[in-house]
C-alpha cells in the first residue's frame, strides 16, 4: 500500500470528524443515495482531494450507512452483519457485564465444560456459551502448589509486589503534551499506547499514517474487551463510535483496492472474536490464593489463538511469550489467571523462567526471519511493552532489588547463544544506538524520541528494533520477571486501575 501519504492522514481525520458529527437519519429518500462504486470512487488515490469536503463526506456517510443497513455491504465474511455483535458499525453492542456470583471457583478435578454450564447460573459464562472457550472458562481447574526453588520453599512468593498500571508523573510525559505527540479521540493514556506503540507501530514506517492510524483504530473493540469495565460511559462510546469509522473508512478503501480483501476480513474477524471475548470477566479472582502457582494449561498455543487471534504459529507463540513474561509480576500480584506463563508454572521456579527466557528468544528470532510481517508486528509488541504505562518496565526495572540474604542462580539463558540467534535476526535493522530506546530511560524521555524517530521507515524500524534487543537481553528480562531473586518494593497504588 503505498498511496499518496500526507491526504490519505488529512481525509481519514476529516472522515472521523464528519462521522462523529453525522447523525443518524432514514428520511431520506432513496435517489439521494450514492451507488456502492459511486461512494468507492472517492476513496481512489487521484480523488482525495474531495475527501476534505465536508459536504461531500456528509453524502458518503449517510449513503454508507443506508447501504450496510439495507443488507448490500459485507464487512467481512460472506454474509452482512446480522445482529449488533457482529454489527461493528453499531453502538448498540455493549459489552459490559455484570455478575453477581462468586465465580466458578474452584473447578473440580475431571470437570467438563458441559457439566459446567449445567452446574451454575454465572452470567458470565453463560454469554459464552455460544463460542464455548473451554481453555478460559477452565481456566482455574488443575491447580498446583507453589513451585518449588533454588533457595527452597519460599513463603515470599505469596505476596509479589508489583505497582499499578496508572501513569507516573515521575516518568511519564505530561498528559496535554502526550496527546500532542500522540493525537487520538479519546485521550486516554492507556489506549493510546496501544494504538501508537503496537498497532501504529507495526506499520514501522512503510505503512501510510493515515491507513495505519485507521487500522489501529478499527480495532478499538479489542481495548474495549479489556477495558470496559472500568471506561466511563462517554468513552466507551467514543471508542465504539470511532472503531466502527475507522472500520468504514477501511471498507471503502477495500471496495477500491486500497485494502486487499484477506487484509480487511482478516481484522473484521479479530474485532468480532474479541466482541465475544468481552462478555467473559471471571468473578472469582478475590477468591483465589496469593502468590505463583499454575493451573489448567493445554497448550500456549491454543490460548494465543484465542486471546489475540493470531493464527501465524510462530508469531502466536512468540507474541505470548513475550506479553506474559513482561506482565508475569503484575499478574501474580492481581491473580490474573489468563496469563499462560503463569498458569503453565510446573516443579522448579528458577528452571522454568530460565528456560522460558531461552524459549522466547529462539522463538522470537525464527518469527522475525519468517517474514516481514511477522517481524514487524514481533518488535511493535516489544515496543508497546516497554514504552506503555501499562506494563510498568521503567519503574519494575529500576525498581527490583536483590532479595537479602540469597544468593543468585545462574540461568543459562544469559550464557547460552538464544540471545545471539535474536541478534542475527535482527541484524537486518539498523540501530539508533545511544538515541533508542532501552528498558533504562524513561518513558517521558522515550516518547520526545520516538516522536521524531518514527517519521521515517529506516529510523522507525531502527527503532523497533532497538526495543528488542533492549526489552529481550536475557540479564534485563530476568530482572523484570524473576520473582525468586528480584522483589519490588515500591508504592502499589490502585492494583485494579486500568484507564
Amino acid at each position: 500500500m503505498t498511496p499518496t501519504k500526507s491526504l490519505w492522514l488529512d481525509a481519514y481525520l476529516a472522515w472521523i470528524d464528519a462521522w462523529l458529527s453525522t447523525p443518524r437519519n432514514d428520511a431520506h429518500h432513496e435517489d439521494s443515495f450514492m451507488s456502492i462504486s459511486e461512494m468507492a470512487a472517492f476513496f481512489d488515490e487521484g480523488s482525495l482531494l474531495q475527501m476534505l469536503d465536508s459536504h461531500i463526506l456528509g453524502q458518503i456517510i449517510i449513503s454508507f450507512r443506508h447501504q450496510v443497513d439495507s443488507k448490500k455491504v459485507l464487512l467481512g465474511g460472506k454474509v452482512p452483519p446480522s445482529c449488533d455483535e457482529t454489527n461493528i458499525l453499531t453502538h448498540r453492542y455493549d459489552p459490559r457485564n455484570s455478575c453477581t456470583c462468586s465465580g466458578v471457583y474452584p473447578v473440580p478435578p475431571g470437570c467438563t465444560f458441559e457439566s459446567m454450564l449445567q452446574q451454575n447460573q454465572c452470567s458470565a459464562v453463560m454469554r459464552m456459551v455460544e463460542i464455548a472457550i473451554v481453555e478460559l472458562v477452565l481456566s482455574n481447574e488443575d491447580e498446583q502448589g507453589h513451585p518449588d526453588t533454588c533457595l527452597g520453599p519460599m513463603p515470599a512468593l505469596a505476596d509479589i509486589q508489583a505497582p499499578d498500571r496508572r501513569p507516573n508523573l515521575e516518568c511519564d510525559t505530561e498528559p496535554s503534551v502526550y496527546h500532542q505527540l500522540y493525537p487520538t479521540n479519546e485521550q486516554v493514556k492507556l489506549l493510546t499506547d496501544a494504538k501508537y506503540f503496537f498497532a501504529i507501530a507495526c506499520g514501522g514506517g512503510y505503512c501510510d499514517e493515515g491507513l495505519a492510524r485507521a487500522v489501529a483504530e478499527a480495532a478499538n473493540d479489542i481495548l474495549i474487551a479489556d477495558y470496559c469495565e472500568a471506561a466511563d460511559g462517554k468513552t466507551l462510546f467514543l471508542l465504539q463510535e470511532v472503531g466502527a469509522a475507522a472500520t468504514a473508512f477501511l471498507k471503502l478503501c477495500n471496495l477500491v483496492g486500497v485494502i486487499t480483501n484477506w487484509q480487511f476480513d482478516n481484522n473484521v474477524a479479530q474485532v468480532i472474536q474479541f466482541r465475544a471475548l468481552g462478555y467473559y470477566r471471571d468473578p472469582s479472582v478475590s477468591r483465589r490464593p496469593r502468590g505463583a502457582y499454575g493451573s489448567r494449561m493445554t497448550g500456549i498455543l491454543s490460548h494465543r489463538y484465542i486471546d489475540l487471534a493470531i493464527y501465524y504459529t510462530l508469531l502466536s507463540e512468540a507474541s505470548c511469550y513475550i506479553n506474559d513474561l513482561i506482565d508475569f509480576r503484575s499478574d501474580i500480584m492481581r491473580k490474573l489467571r489468563e496469563n499462560v506463563i503463569l498458569r503453565g508454572i510446573r516443579g522448579n521456579l528458577c528452571k522454568y523462567l530460565d528456560r522460558l527466557i531461552s524459549a522466547c528468544l529462539r522463538v522470537s528470532a525464527k518469527a522475525i526471519k519468517s517474514s516481514p510481517i511477522s517481524a514487524l508486528v514481533l518488535m511493535g509488541i516489544c515496543n508497546w511493552s516497554l514504552m506503555a504505562s501499562q506494563h510498568k518496565v521503567y519503574e519494575v526495572f529500576h525498581g527490583a532489588r536483590v532479595r537479602k540474604d540469597s544468593s543468585m542462580c545462574e540461568y543459562m539463558s544469559e550464557s547460552d547463544d538464544s540471545y545471539q540467534q535474536l541478534l542475527e535476526a535482527l541484524a537486518q535493522f539498523d540501530t539508533l544506538g545511544e538515541h533508542g530506546p532501552s528498558v533504562k530511560k524513561r518513558r517521558s524521555d522515550m516518547d520526545l524520541l520516538y516522536h521524531a524517530q518514527r517519521t521515517s521507515p529506516q529510523t522507525h524500524t531502527a527503532w523497533l528494533a532497538d526495543s528488542t534487543r533492549s526489552l529481550l537481553e536475557p540479564s534485563n528480562l530476568r530482572k523484570i520477571i524473576d520473582v525468586v531473586h528480584f522483589e519490588w518494593l515500591g508504592e502499589t497504588g490502585d492494583v485494579d486501575y486500568c484507564p
